[in-house]
């Protein structure tokens, strides 16, 4: 699913483009997936993500319930190439959460996607679907595990206009619905979270080096809200950035830009204009230490009926150190800020006395040990330790030791 496509050579006849265009992508499928069954290509893998003690299963702010848990993830990556015009490519797995004490938390959370991709010329088709159906929490806000189920679907083009250079069009829809008893802090998350967002995005690319290529990104939304039509929007974000391959010096992804985010009732949400960020890098030095830093910044619509959306930004850091020929240790830091902003005008029913300036934040510590199992499986040892804050809300405050084993093997 998230392999690029090979630079592409459009400056000879188009035929040739066309099967220069396809190559790239089959050929990667051809050596990377570990199983070939007639014209299917797959990989299964099985992460254990988590295998040890949850210090406050509930996030409680007063007394901590503790448990054994084990989260074990079943996974496999499938493709299907096509006479080098079209390739499939689908990703299934499923979250098995398991409780020993706490049945109310156990869950089962299957995610499919698929994505198609048809090569003509120096164009390439696409379209691809993600369906994932969790009762795992959506960020650091909502503390209850309440199912809801995400779909998002996507289509659109990419042209090649020079070898260096390329535009990609697309248009996506994306729907959030929860359960109906899926309540927290008195508040119905069907009312205020269930949400339909459509919008397009257009990116262009310029190829700097063999690994480094500038991009600009543009993107517009609709923001719907089925039972909060207050919350209705409209926004657009401009995003510059450089994107950087896995052979580069220096690895992963920088954009930064800005948002306009303009609600439909001008009398009841507040405008929101300012810096938005999606940034992960690492830099490997001498081969034995890896540098990793990441950091995001953008609107978030809240739980809170008073507080409609927040912004949020998340800072994170980490180290890791080769030992040996196998071992490895892994450090890691990561603060998420959330500052809420209020509702202009009171809802029905609802008190209308101002609210004080809220900002929530969290702590992520972790620390690990690992052991290479060959060259796609890893042991790790660790623990994380959580804490967050509120300026405003006491029962917001809660502090979380959690510590066990993780595996991740792909067959």
């Amino acid at each position: 699913m998230r392999r690029l496509i090979a630079t592409l050579l459009v400056l000879t006849p188009s035929i040739c483009s066309a099967q220069t265009s396809a190559t790239g992508a089959i050929d990667d499928v051809r050596r990377d997936a570990r199983v070939h069954l007639g014209p299917l290509y797959f990989t299964p893998g099985v992460l254990l993500k988590e295998l040890g003690v949850d210090g406050n299963v509930f996030n409680a702010a007063g007394e901590r319930k503790s448990d054994f848990t084990f989260t074990v993830a079943p996974k496999v990556d499938a493709w299907v190439p096509v006479a080098r015009r079209f390739l499939l490519r689908a990703t299934s797995e499923t979250d098995l959460v398991w409780y020993a004490h706490y049945r109310s938390e156990r869950s089962i959370n299957p995610q499919v996607s698929g994505r198609a991709e048809a090569y003509a010329h120096r164009l390439t088709l696409f379209a691809e679907d993600a369906y994932v159906n969790t009762r795992q929490r959506p960020n650091y806000e909502i503390d209850i595990r309440s199912r809801h189920v995400d779909n998002t679907g996507v289509a659109g083009a990419e042209l090649r206009v020079t070898p260096k250079f390329s535009v990609e069009v697309s248009g996506h829809q994306e729907r959030t619905r929860y359960d109906a008893d899926a309540v927290f802090d008195g508040t119905s998350l069907q009312r205020t979270l269930n949400q339909d967002t459509t919008g397009v995005r257009g990116v262009v690319r310029h190829r700097l080096t063999p690994l480094t290529t500038l991009a600009v990104r543009y993107e517009r939304l609709r923001d719907e809200f089925p039972f909060s039509h207050n919350r209705d929007s409209r926004s657009y974000r401009v995003m510059p950035g450089v994107e950087f391959k896995p052979r580069a010096l220096i690895k992963g992804t920088a954009y930064v830009g800005y948002r306009q985010f303009t609600p439909t009732d001008l009398a009841s949400l507040p405008k929101f204009n300012g810096l938005v960020a999606q940034l992960g890098l690492s830099y490997t030095m001498l081969g034995a230490t890896t540098f990793g830093v990441s950091y995001r910044r953008d609107l978030t619509y809240s739980y809170e009926e008073l507080q409609p959306f927040f912004i949020a930004n998340g800072l994170g850091g980490s180290l890791r150190r080769a030992i040996g020929g196998r071992f490895d240790v892994l450090l890691s830091v990561d603060r998420y800020t959330y500052d809420y902003q209020d509702l202009l005008a009171a809802l029905p029913n609802v008190s209308s006395v101002p609210l004080p300036a809220r900002t929530d934040t969290t702590w992520n510590y972790g620390s690990s040990l690992g052991y290479r199992l060959g060259s796609n499986g890893r042991v790790g040892l660790g623990a994380s330790y959580w804490k967050r804050e509120s300026t405003t809300v006491q029962f917001r405050h809660y502090d979380n030791l959690r510590f066990g084993t993780t595996v991740t093997y792909g067959f």
